[in-house]
């Protein structure tokens, strides 16, 4: 019997970062790097969350995709150059990039906001995990997985990040587990899947070790 420590699981995070996260990278390929306020750049990763002030810095051969939590922006950036996070949008501060754009669906966004973090943000402060709002369901996050994956490209992941968010959410652990595999095998030594499968590996632990205490 699965216990409710779902609506009770708590994490430590820094309170200041987490409140101002603004977007997360789905796909990242080629040299990208990452400038934080006051730290020192470092390479970028798919699936980190990115805060307001951030700088990315793109080498000729990069390319950058990345979600808006609020508003669902998403931009698609290639080639040389230093972008600068914003709360709603990217600026180009140096290089003359112009991204592709394109809005995403709110309930697909939702979820790819709760897609675990490479970094863990696990410091102090603390935030509240709570179930699928409006009483979603398994069949429900499964049919708008069918709907997503109908409107997108062969090659976007964004419906398959939003059904594994989804299972996670609604502790569905062997489907999460399963999709991963599957994932995995369809497209062989992808590193961004793998990346996927770390991720998801640790917060799959994380949330078992939290319901037996």
């Amino acid at each position: 019997m699965r216990k409710a420590w779902w609506m009770v699981w708590v994490v430590f995070v820094s309170a200041g970062a987490w409140g101002a996260e603004v977007g997360l990278v789905t796909a990242v390929s080629g040299s990208v790097k990452l400038q934080e306020e006051k730290a020192a750049a470092s390479a970028l990763k798919s699936f980190v969350k990115l805060r307001a002030g951030d700088r990315l810095m793109l080498e000729d051969k990069a390319r950058l995709q990345m979600v808006y939590f609020q508003g669902g922006r998403q931009e698609t950036w290639q080639g040389a150059g230093q972008l600068e996070i914003g709360a709603e949008a990217s600026t180009a501060v140096a290089g003359g990039l112009q991204p592709q754009v394109k809005t995403l669906p709110a309930i697909l966004v939702k979820q790819l906001s709760k897609t675990p973090s490479p970094d863990g943000n696990v410091k102090a402060g603390m935030i509240r995990m709570r179930s699928m709002p409006g009483g979603g369901t398994l069949e429900s996050l499964e049919r708008n997985y069918a709907d997503l994956r109908k409107q997108a490209d062969a090659g976007d992941r964004n419906p398959e990040l939003y059904l594994l968010a989804g299972y996670f959410e609604l502790q569905e652990f062997d489907k999460v587990n399963a999709l991963l595999l599957q994932l995995g095998e369809k497209s062989p030594g992808d590193q961004e899947v793998k990346a996927l499968s770390a991720l998801y590996k640790r917060a799959i632990n994380n949330a078992k070790m939290a319901e037996r205490k």
